[in-house]
């Protein structure tokens, strides 16, 4: 007697994200500004260069603190050759802040949830190497939330461009798609906005000066707004 066929459940397709989620990891997840700024007051001692508050806002708004070193040190009227030791330096003491000191802004996982809860997709972008940036994921728990992950290795002075965003969306495959993005500055509102996104700027006390013309929302602290009501404003589905 021959068997009836096993039952097999047709395999459920998973829903394909409605939008996009982008936030900058380091600027907007952690405070990492701050930690740039007390890594380069160190580092640039060394050099009989002070670096003040207002000094980091106008050269030390970079993704990365090699960059802002070749900053300071032109604005001083000095050259710095990109093998200099005080690069590796400014950037392994960085490194050294995000393992040890990371944590989840607060409300930022309420914000994870509620987009997730929307079908949108949430994105940390970085301008560091994957595991450095794979590193603070974990130690700030956005690995656990479900939270993707491009990591660009960028020494641009300015990230993320609006070509980066470009670039980023195209190898997803996710052009198409509107595009919500939480940055820290106005020069990373601007690519988005060039990009097409949508915009939550979420300025620090280093860039709470700056334009933010376009916005969407400017929040001084993510407890602005209920995460829902946030959402409510900038989805466009």
């Amino acid at each position: 007697m021959n068997k009836a066929p096993a039952e097999t459940k047709p395999t459920q397709a998973k829903a394909k994200a409605r939008e996009v989620l982008f936030f900058e990891l380091e600027y907007v997840a952690v405070n990492g500004r701050q930690m740039m700024f007390d890594v380069l007051k160190q580092v640039m001692k060394s050099k009989d260069i002070e670096v003040t508050a207002a000094l980091f806002s106008r050269y030390g708004l970079s993704p990365r603190p090699g960059i802002a070193v070749r900053a300071l040190m032109q604005a001083s009227g000095r050259a710095v050759n990109s093998g200099d030791p005080l690069i590796d330096q400014a950037e392994e003491l960085l490194m050294k802040e995000f393992a040890e000191k990371s944590e989840l802004v607060a409300g930022f996982a309420g914000i994870v949830a509620a987009a997730q809860s929307r079908n949108i997709k949430v994105i940390a972008l970085s301008a560091w190497p994957e595991k450095v940036a794979k590193d603070l994921m974990k130690k700030a728990g956005l690995d656990a939330l479900g939270v993707d992950l491009v990591a660009m290795d960028s020494q641009d002075p300015i990230f993320p461009r609006a070509d980066h965003w470009l670039r980023i969306l195209k190898q997803r495959g996710q052009e198409d798609i509107p595009v919500i993005a939480i940055v820290s500055s106005r020069a990373a509102c601007k690519g988005a906005l060039t990009a097409g996104a949508t915009c939550i700027a979420l300025p620090d006390v280093y860039t709470s000066f700056e334009d933010f013309t376009g916005a969407k929302v400017v929040l001084n602290q993510l407890s602005d707004l209920p995460a829902t009501e946030l959402f409510d404003l900038v989805s466009r589905r």
